[in-house]
């Protein structure tokens, strides 16, 4: 069982003659049809692929520990003679042999020997092996490590780490390491793309050598080599967001002068200036609807930094450019509440504002399609019932998506595919860090309100143990005799809905008992839409003091007057909802608390995440601690089809290259074979999901 550091003569130098980087992988001699569709399920069919297979851990073989030296729980490398042989009794044959080196005694223990293996197993042979150390019976213990004959003239001790490969069921580590060595005599011959644009950086085939079988010292200083690759997978996301945001912008036939009577109308009438940061937003957004290429642009605003105004001023250009619009929200709740906010503005202005839900009635759903595909309604709100059959805009201009992490981009295309080259705008209360969202969404323009509008009270932030529910309830009851409206959210516990209206319900409750003085009313996603519009509505009115709910209220609710925000089991929430919730208060003239309930032991992360948010109230700083401590991939949530999730890239770790894409994009683009191969490389089939939204 040779390990990869060994030099024994291989079928390497056999492989570089007769095999090519683009072969299929049964050209490699041991690989068949059955190992192959085995690898084929981790995106692996051509040799090449398996050198950007990289090692997900490493391994420190190099050093040998003397027999005396051994402790239980050590994994470590010996290097001794056999001095016994024993089979031992048993329905199956297990063999043990006893080895020595001069300084103390080893066992090694085999629950299955080749005959060929078991003929090298003999007194006065030498072997090398590396395996975890046991107390045995009289003497320390390896069961079945990794071993290789330490007689032959040409056997060295492993010279570098140990690599080890992400796996699928039937792919042993060893064979991993075989299938390396072949690949990487073939190293020769790999294209690298990106080497005259990149002076100084080390070539790719020597990183790609260095991440497999190098002679670093320790896995932290595999980091640069890795860093050129990221480097290489990043660039291939941008360019097939670049691709597809000029593939999906053809030109519009006539661009329309833009128009803002209906805004400047609105504006004279608000009791409040937009902020600076609000106009320098609808400013650009206002640029790209007088463009000749149809608007795709992503804003990004923190809880309570004022979208809805700038959604406004987008709406009213649009309108009085002779545009329809449509605002598709992610639930039912959130779609009517900007329909009334919506009319409150845009019905003195004489603009016609509907609704559309899963839950309209089949004679007002009539009406509605009816005054849509005539053009007599404007502006319609609606869920992802704006989509579907039998929806016909008269001239569809405008989309807005608020909340767009909340919809896959199969959605967002099919409310596109409802105009003829409309402009786009996605909303987003989910701050992500500017770096990561201009990687992200290459393909739109981005934009950001960076400051809150003026007045807004800072929002005070408690940690609170489940102990102290009885005494938060008695503090409450001081705040609801003043007439203060409070949120009592339970999260989900355990991914389980049922588990979370059970929470709800309990503490709905248990509220009930202690406070019966004051109206309380519950909401779930499992009531009837018209339930939790009927208790949303008393709410927001005041007829209802304590909303307790599930997590459906995270987005969108707007009830100034509600300035106190519980939410039990906080530990179990990530940062970004932490947020979300939080930002439903604070948006009235009182001083308002968001009390976090929490169930100790806490985690160390649990614990960290819930002092950050005592520390801060900046969605964005928010957003790169979240960033920082769950990584990436948990960070951006399940993958929607067609997004991009990274294989070696680490956002965070490698910001300061994205400044470098830009220019390595364009010089790219010079040259479509190179292009095409860092696309290929890295991208494969996953290309086919790009654009989906353009």
């Amino acid at each position: 069982m040779p390990a990869i550091g060994s030099k024994r003569p291989s079928k390497a130098s056999k492989v570089a003659k007769e095999v090519a980087l683009q072969d299929p992988l049964t050209a490699l001699p041991g690989i068949g049809p059955t190992s192959a569709a085995r690898l084929q399920a981790l995106g692996l069919s051509r040799v090449e692929d398996l050198l950007f297979h990289l090692p997900s851990r490493y391994q420190d073989r190099r050093f040998l520990t003397a027999l005396a030296s051994l402790q239980a729980g050590m994994e470590t490398a010996v290097l001794a003679e056999v001095v016994a042989m024993e089979r031992l009794p048993g329905r199956r044959p297990q063999w043990r042999f006893s080895l020595r080196d001069g300084t103390g005694s080893l066992a090694v223990r085999f629950f299955h020997l080749t005959p060929y293996q078991r003929q090298q197993w003999r007194i006065g042979r030498r072997f090398w092996c590396f395996g975890e150390v046991r107390a045995g019976q009289g003497s320390w213990e390896m069961i079945h490590p990794e071993w290789e004959s330490a007689d032959r003239p040409d056997f060295r001790p492993p010279e570098h780490l140990t690599p080890f490969y992400p796996s699928t069921a039937g792919i042993h580590q060893q064979q991993w390491r075989r299938f390396l060595q072949m690949a990487l005599a073939l190293l020769p011959s790999l294209e690298d793309p990106l080497a005259p644009l990149l002076p100084g950086w080390l070539p790719l085939s020597e990183c790609l050598r260095q991440i497999h079988q190098g002679t670093e010292s320790s896995p932290e200083h595999v980091l640069p080599y890795r860093r050129r690759l990221a480097l290489e997978e990043l660039l291939a996301h941008h360019l097939a967001l670049r691709r597809a945001r000029q593939q999906n912008a053809p030109l519009l036939q006539r661009p329309r002068p833009v128009c803002d009577h209906l805004w400047q109308k609105l504006l004279r009438t608000l009791p409040f200036q937009p902020t600076p940061a609000q106009e320098r937003v609808i400013a650009e957004i206002v640029a790209d609807l007088g463009k000749e290429q149809p608007m795709r642009r992503l804003l990004q605003g923190d809880v309570g930094s004022g979208k809805t105004l700038v959604a406004v001023a987008t709406i009213l250009h649009a309108v009085a450019m002779g545009m329809q619009v449509a605002l598709m929200a992610p639930t039912e709740i959130l779609a009517k509440q900007l329909q009334e906010q919506l009319e409150k503005w845009l019905r003195p202005l004489s603009v016609a504002v509907g609704s559309l839900t899963g839950s309209l009635a089949s004679r007002e759903r009539q009406a509605v399609l009816g005054a849509l595909a005539t053009g007599e309604l404007a502006v319609l709100c609606g869920t992802q019932a704006l989509f579907q059959e039998g929806v016909t805009f008269a001239h569809l201009g405008l989309v807005i998506i608020d909340e767009q992490h909340r919809f896959g981009v199969d959605q967002r295309r099919k409310l596109l595919e409802k105009g003829r080259l409309p402009h786009l705008l996605v909303m987003t209360a989910t701050p992500i860090p500017r770096s990561l969202a201009m990687t992200l969404h290459a393909d739109l323009d981005l934009s950001i309100i960076d400051a809150l509008p003026p007045g807004r009270q800072p929002i005070e932030t408690l940690v609170l143990s489940d102990h102290r529910r009885v005494e938060l309830i008695e503090r409450l009851r001081g705040l609801l005799q003043q007439g203060r409206q409070i949120y009592w959210v339970c999260p989900l516990i355990e991914e389980s809905e049922l588990l979370a209206l059970q929470a709800a319900e309990a503490s709905f409750r248990q509220l009930q008992e202690a406070l019966p003085e004051f109206p309380i009313a519950l909401i779930h996603g499992r009531q009837r839409v018209d339930q939790k519009n009927q208790s949303m509505e008393a709410f927001r009115r005041g007829d209802v003091q304590i909303l307790v709910a599930t997590t459906v209220i995270e987005v969108g609710v707007d009830v100034p007057n509600a300035s106190v925000m519980v939410i039990e089991n906080a530990e179990r929430l990530g940062l970004a909802q932490l947020h979300q919730l939080r930002g439903r208060v604070g948006r009235g003239t009182a001083q308002s608390l968001c009390l976090l309930l929490y169930r100790g032991p806490l985690s160390v992360k649990a614990r960290e995440r819930l002092q950050i948010m005592r520390d801060s109230q900046d969605g964005f700083v928010i957003a790169r601690k979240d960033l920082e401590m769950r990584g990436p991939g948990e960070f951006l949530g399940i993958r929607q089809s067609g997004e991009f999730s990274f294989r070696v890239a680490d956002l965070l770790r490698d910001e300061d290259l994205l400044a470098l894409l830009p220019d390595l994009a364009s010089a790219l683009e010079r040259q479509p074979k190179a292009r095409d191969v860092v696309l290929e490389r890295w991208l494969g089939k996953r290309l086919q999901g790009y654009g989906a939204i353009g």
